[in-house]
């Protein structure tokens, strides 16, 4: 497991969980006010 702790390795895993963390974000906003973006729904 000692290629998590390198710097490379640790950027990738920080946009990832940054991709990951705006997805759901964007899921909740659009799962729990559906007025907000016309069309959706």
């Amino acid at each position: 497991m000692s290629f998590l702790f390198h710097k490379k390795t640790k950027k990738i895993v920080n946009a990832v969980w940054g991709v990951v963390a705006v997805l759901i974000i964007i899921g909740m906003v659009v799962f729990f006010a559906p007025g907000i973006i016309p069309g959706v729904y």
